[in-house]
């Protein structure tokens, strides 16, 4: 039979309801914007392709983008060069390869609950063993410090962290950041920080963990900052040392990233703020749109939003939130159940506003429909 580690993993569930939606559903469920990369960087890739770089690249990534990664994160740390950075194939094998190369058997890792759905699977692949800490809207979905102090052992090697946040929609404040790293370095442990959503943040401004805590090890990606989530680049950033050791992992894993598509992507950094800032207005509005309409069903309780795309509203029926998205499917509309992301998920449902604003609408309106008729 198969190994206990790969037995235990569950099917996503935010894979299988959109994997089952009829034909012309409103996909309110995937975390995908539903734009186009910028055209420069779609040039660049063609040029690329025509240039001739489609052969095997280094396995850390090629050195312009390795140097245009680190340049863009000199605003968070002054000492960043190419050598704390490696290239890898989107922030999910960014994530599996960091907790392989970071944990050993036994070791421990606090994930969050809820949150995104690999990270408790990843500690268990590099055999370690995944501990949650919970994220509670009462609390405003951030961290009890109590609670993670609370959790530290012996074999604790490391807290997973996310901010902006998938599912919740909430940007970690600088005192937040500046405690949970306070607490990783007088336990010497690592932070694993994922980051993706550093650049849709609506309210205040994105805190990186490497700013106060020097054994951070930041995962991100193009997939949402670029709008190219199929072309599967992002990169982690932490130490030299630990670099080289990803670079070996990722060799067994992946040999290389994508060569012709890091070219494209270092055309994309060029143009990220002029990209970005349009890009923002937008996803506010329609942010602002989706919390309006989700208002008006009054069994839904809609926590603040201060960052990434998604809104994760909290509902009063007495049903499981798996029964309910998969209602609302029935009905035309792709959600996302609230346990795909932990057991404090439950009683909750996740919605991606990373849609047309036209969409939005039509979609929560057919939602207010289907929960008034339970």
């Amino acid at each position: 039979m198969f190994p206990a580690r790969v037995s235990s993993l569950r099917v996503s569930g935010i894979r299988k309801l959109f994997e089952s939606a009829p034909p012309g559903a409103i996909n309110l469920g995937l975390g995908e914007p539903d734009i186009q990369p910028p055209q420069e960087m779609i040039e660049a890739f063609k040029r690329a392709l025509d240039e001739g770089h489609n052969k095997y690249g280094p396995s850390a990534g090629i050195m312009d983008l390795r140097e245009a990664i680190a340049a863009h994160l000199r605003k968070y740390r002054r000492d960043v060069s190419f050598e704390n950075v490696i290239v890898t194939a989107g922030a999910t094998e960014g994530m599996r390869i960091a907790c392989e190369t970071i944990l050993g058997d036994g070791d421990e890792a606090l994930v969050p609950n809820p949150g995104f759905i690999i990270y408790g699977p990843d500690v268990s692949l590099a055999g370690g063993k995944p501990v949650e800490y919970s994220l509670r809207q009462e609390n405003g979905f951030l961290p009890d410090l109590e609670e993670i102090k609370s959790l530290i052992t012996p074999r604790t090697k490391a807290i997973i962290v996310n901010s902006p946040s998938n599912p919740t929609g909430v940007v970690f404040p600088k005192e937040m950041v500046k405690s949970l790293s306070d607490i990783a370095r007088d336990h010497k442990l690592y932070i694993l920080s994922d980051e993706v959503y550093e650049n849709y943040v609506y309210e205040g401004e994105h805190w990186c963990f490497a700013r106060f805590h020097n054994d951070t090890i930041v995962v991100n990606s193009f997939s949402k900052s670029l709008a190219a989530t199929g072309w599967r680049i992002g990169y982690v950033a932490t130490s030299k040392e630990i670099v080289e050791q990803l670079s070996k992992v990722q060799y067994y894993t992946l040999a290389c990233p994508a060569t012709a598509t890091q070219y494209a992507i270092v055309e994309g950094l060029n143009v990220l703020d002029k990209f970005q800032a349009g890009v923002l207005e937008e996803f506010r509005t329609r942010k602002d749109i989706a919390i309006q309409r989700m208002r008006e069903i009054p069994s839904f309780s809609v926590p603040h939003v201060t960052g990434a795309f998604y809104l994760f509203p909290k509902f009063q029926q007495k049903i499981p939130s798996d029964r309910l998205a998969l209602k609302i499917l029935e009905s035309g509309v792709i959600c996302a159940a609230g346990s795909a992301f932990g057991s404090l998920g439950e009683g909750h449902l996740r919605f991606s506003y990373a849609n047309s604003r036209e969409n939005i609408i039509r979609g929560l309106d057919i939602v207010r429909e289907v929960v008034a008729g339970l």
